[in-house]
């Protein structure tokens, strides 16, 4: 035979073993041996193809690959969702209130600082300067004061006292004692240090630069704690309300959430925007948080107690109908078993749960107890009884219970 006939065969014999191969499972009077085709070639070919097809047709240990969520039967929260940008719970912007050459600059911008210490020092020379010549003003005045007051000791006290104030005033000491409080403070602020504790922010000197008063020095950020003003919808603020436990998460910050508590709302609604100002503190003990980062809030809403709820992938629609494929395991503790299509009748949802409830048709839709294993992957397409094997079957054993921060918010009416 010519090439292409032998190819030709082959396509045929192909096509066709997956039908002898049922055939021949199915027909139990049939024959014992398989049938031959006259030429050893084709035989080979078709024998090969046969058995392939005979067993994929016939496997009973193959089970598709699926995995499995928790039913979990707790407290359903429902979530409100909003945007905003963190902003530091205590800043200050430090500047010069003297004139003078910078001679140190210990810090550097981004360093955490320590409430008190250091950030630079202006040249003290002159200001010491005029300390040393107000104190001598100060002690000329006080020499004449004693003079004036030299004998005053045998004059009754009312009149004592009386000349003595006069004293003060003839020989100018309060004036003398206010220049040297004032020159004691200029020298004082030739060290600039930080208010409080918190990184070094906008760095605005140099050693061996000039500074005059009302020059930036640097701004200190305190980031040990960040709010975050969100904007919420006027339809969800009465969700909110301060102390509700809220999470956050960053764009700039891929996967990390961050927990915190709502500390303020805002009962005034902007006109423009329809939504109202929520603030939320957050724990930032690593600064990890900087302000100004655009982010998403979370913000626990509702709570509704002894709830019957599965994640959002476990439903899918047939007959355009709701139903969760319910693993029941070949036995105790099996990772494979059968999916059971059940029908099930929603309730309100979140953004990544949705409740079981019964139908108020009263029909035998399926209604969980909680603890029962519904498939989230690989479902989409299985039908009823199909075999499967829970890939995550390890990740099921300690079911979790739900938490306000373990669950992403977003809260809407679920359909029935």
């Amino acid at each position: 035979m010519k090439a292409r006939h032998w190819v030709t065969l082959i396509v045929l014999l192909v096509a066709g073993a997956a039908v002898v191969g049922i055939f021949m499972r199915l027909n139990e009077d049939g024959e014992d041996e398989p049938q031959s085709f006259g030429d050893a070639a084709a035989d080979s070919v078709a024998e090969a193809v046969r058995g392939t097809a005979s067993a994929a047709a016939f496997a009973t240990d193959i089970f598709l690959r699926v995995e499995g969520a928790v039913i979990q039967r707790d407290t359903f929260v429902l979530w409100v969702t909003a945007s905003g940008r963190a902003a530091s719970l205590r800043r200050a912007a430090l500047h010069s209130e003297v004139d003078g050459p910078v001679t140190a600059v210990p810090v550097q911008e981004g360093v955490h600082v320590q409430a008190g210490q250091l950030l630079a020092r202006i040249d003290p020379a002159l200001y010491e300067l005029r300390a040393q010549r107000a104190e001598a003003g100060v002690a000329r005045a006080q020499a004449e004061y004693l003079d004036r007051v030299l004998f005053d000791d045998a004059l009754p006290d009312s009149v004592r006292m009386a000349r003595a104030e006069q004293a003060r005033i003839r020989v100018s000491l309060p004036d003398y004692e206010a220049q040297l409080a004032e020159a004691r403070y200029e020298l004082g602020k030739t060290r600039i240090v930080a208010p409080f504790a918190g990184l070094v922010a906008n760095l605005g000197v140099a050693h061996g630069s000039r500074v005059r008063a009302g020059d930036s020095i640097a701004t200190i950020v305190d980031l040990s704690e960040i709010d975050i003003d969100a904007e919420v919808l006027h339809s969800e603020l009465p969700l909110v309300e301060v102390g509700r436990a809220a999470t956050a998460t960053f764009p700039a910050l891929r996967g990390e959430i961050f927990e915190g508590l709502v500390v303020s709302v805002n009962p005034l609604v902007d006109p423009e925007t329809q939504t109202a100002r929520v603030t939320v503190r957050l724990s930032n003990p690593e600064a990890r948080i900087v302000p100004g980062m655009p982010g998403n809030v979370r913000i626990a809403g509702r709570q509704l107690a002894d709830r019957t709820f599965v994640p959002k992938e476990a439903v899918v629609e047939r007959s355009r109908r709701q139903v969760v494929f319910v693993f029941e395991p070949g036995a105790p503790g099996s990772e494979t078993g059968r999916a059971q299509w059940e029908y099930v009748t929603l309730g309100l949802e979140n953004d990544t749960q949705v409740e079981i409830i019964p139908n108020p048709d009263g029909d035998d839709t399926f209604v969980p107890a909680g603890g029962e294993v519904v498939l989230v992957d690989g479902h989409a397409t299985l039908t009823h009884d199909a075999q499967v094997r829970i890939e995550n079957h390890s990740d099921l054993a300690t079911p979790t219970e739900s938490a306000p921060g373990d669950t992403p918010s977003g809260s809407a009416d679920g359909s029935r």
